[in-house]
């Protein structure tokens, strides 16, 4: 493989500069660039001839991907794991070309008398001023990380101590109900002084993103409530917003105002209706924490002030956070819901944030940052909300080809390296077994058949690990031609050449630094595949099948159960 960055190349969210898959400090997204120069992600789509005229090499000047950060996510290794399963995850994180490690600080394990209803007396801006102890496993981790080059996107999250909650949580949720914004900015500060880079030697974190899906109950209660005693609506989008810029301001205030700091870590799919604990769809979440109705209009009189939101304050943000999972049956499947979007139609997200652009702040044009994503296989998860193991490879292939398509979006990711353990003490038809997420590229333990007695060996591949490290995207153009996407993402920007199969016959090759589309005439009957090698090792995607675009009407069927978040 090829080395990894080096420590003193790290950065927040870094760019590919060449060299030895060196990393150049480079924030997510600078506030220094103008909207256009945002915009300017340049795709990549070299002239190839005609297949028939015989295999084609293209030069690495026609190609010029700027790429996208790779984020990937695994507490259980990363943060909970010892010395050893961490270094170990992350020298794996390297060999697959993740460029950012996301990990989660979460507050009641830091707290003291975290699950005491008295709030203890001490300054919870002051790092020191938590048990001993209390910060060491994100101490190694994200000195682990830094040393080996990674940028850290840094989530100070839930659950909260009880005593910055009020009283009355529901459904047995812990340090979910009515968030004191106040107390949560003590907390961030605490973080942002810890990771400063000027803080008892530990290194500095760049990147942040604030709290964990608020329009959910798991994270977040109540979601919605009557307000001023008039009809039930969204309640937890103003208190994140107060939450979000209490956040913000102790970044700012701990030498973090330059840094990458990102709001609203939101999932894709909502409820059909409000209540304390019914998520709440993703668009209209947005518009309520900007304060706008449904016609993204500014909430007047009454309804802005039962609201908060008399008084709007400045938004200042690097970009928005989303977690763009699919339904089982991928991204094509339509979500008839405009206020609902997956990574399929992640166009609504960009149509609504320019929309609340023209209005508020952020100005139009804000980054978007897929900071969570994958999707459940089954097996191991038999309980109805995985895809098979062939589909999980496919999927998270589109996703990325989708990714790249929109110059919005900043980076893409994969929720776990290996999949948490399956409870095997709850029967197969019980959705306690599969609490934890299948998304990873590995088996976790007790991966167990859904049928008959067979067992995967915990840590054994999953076709998706393949997929993740040579994505291929074939897109059917016409009857006679196609264009193929795909990555050899361990090479990072460094120069590589990769074969392009069709049937196993060698039909094309490119130079790539980093991500290519290229056309390729000819049959679009395949299976398609990418072959590319480093050192004495060589490499293989996925077979692909071309596929014609998507309709783009949202009429369809919404096919598949929905968990979009539990047991993290």
């Amino acid at each position: 493989m090829a080395p990894g960055p080096s420590k003193a190349t790290a950065g927040p969210l870094a760019h590919f500069t060449g060299g030895e898959r060196n990393l150049r400090a480079a924030p997510l997204f600078s506030p220094l660039l103008t909207r256009s120069e945002t915009m300017n992600r340049t795709r990549l789509l070299p002239i190839l001839l005609a297949a028939l005229v015989g295999v084609l090499a293209v030069p690495a000047g026609a190609l010029a991907a700027p790429g996208q950060a790779t984020i990937m996510e695994d507490t259980s290794r990363i943060v909970n794991g010892d010395e050893a399963t961490r270094a170990a995850a992350l020298e794996e994180f390297r060999a697959l070309g993740v460029d950012t490690v996301k990990m989660s600080v979460f507050w009641r394990d830091v707290a003291p008398a975290g699950a005491s209803e008295q709030r203890p007396r001490f300054d919870a801006a002051d790092p020191a001023a938590y048990p001993p102890g209390a910060w060491a496993r994100y101490d190694a981790a994200i000195r682990a990380a830094t040393e080996r080059g990674f940028t850290v996107l840094l989530a100070p999250n839930s659950p909260a101590p009880e005593w910055a909650t009020g009283r009355g949580e529901r459904s047995g949720v812990r340090g979910a109900w009515k968030v004191d914004p106040a107390e949560y900015g003590l907390f961030v500060e605490a973080v942002g002084r810890r990771y400063s880079g000027t803080y008892e030697g530990l290194p500095r974190v760049s990147s942040f993103t604030l709290w964990n899906e608020p329009n959910h109950p798991l994270f977040m209660q109540p979601l919605s409530e009557r307000l001023g005693g008039g009809p039930i609506a969204p309640s937890s989008p103003h208190r994140y917003r107060r939450m979000y810029v209490a956040g913000r301001n102790s970044l700012e205030r701990t030498g973090h105002g330059g840094d990458t700091i990102l709001f609203g870590e939101i999932l894709p799919i909502g409820s059909s209706q409000l209540g304390v604990t019914q998520t709440i769809r993703p668009v209209a979440f947005l518009r309520e924490f900007f304060c706008l109705d449904s016609r993204y209009r500014p909430y007047r009189g009454r309804a802005a002030r039962i609201r908060d939101c008399s008084r709007f304050p400045a938004i200042r943000t690097s970009g928005f956070a989303y977690h763009a999972y699919t339904r089982p049956a991928g991204p094509r499947v339509a979500i008839p819901n405009r206020d609902d979007a997956t990574i399929g139609q992640i166009s609504r997200i960009e149509r609504a944030l320019d929309r609340i652009g023209r209005v508020r702040r952020p100005a139009r044009g804000l980054p978007i940052f897929n900071t969570e994503f994958g999707l459940q296989s089954n097996p191991p998860d038999c309980g109805g909300f995985g895809t098979s193991l062939e589909n999980q490879a496919a999927f998270i292939n589109e996703a990325e080809y989708i990714s790249y398509r929109r110059p919005r979006l900043r980076s893409y990711s994969n929720y776990l390296l290996v999949d948490s353990p399956i409870l095997t003490q709850f029967g197969r038809g019980s959705n306690a077994r599969y609490r934890g997420f299948q998304s990873g590229l590995r088996f976790g333990r007790n991966a167990l058949a859904c049928t008959g007695t067979g067992v995967f060996p915990e840590g054994s591949e999953k076709p998706a690990y393949a997929a993740f490290r040579t994505p291929i995207f074939v897109r059917r153009t016409s009857s006679n031609g196609v264009q193929v996407f795909g990555r050899a993402r361990p090479r990072g920007a460094e120069p590589q050449v990769i074969e392009i199969l069709r049937s196993g016959q060698v039909v094309g090759r490119v130079t790539a630094t980093g991500y290519f589309q290229v056309p390729i005439s000819g049959s679009t009957s395949g299976p398609w595949q990418l072959r590319w090698s480093f050192g004495d090792e060589t490499f293989l995607s996925r077979q692909a099948r071309a596929l014609s675009d998507p309709p783009t009407s949202g009429r369809g069927p919404s096919r598949g159960p929905d968990r979009s978040a539990i047991g993290r």
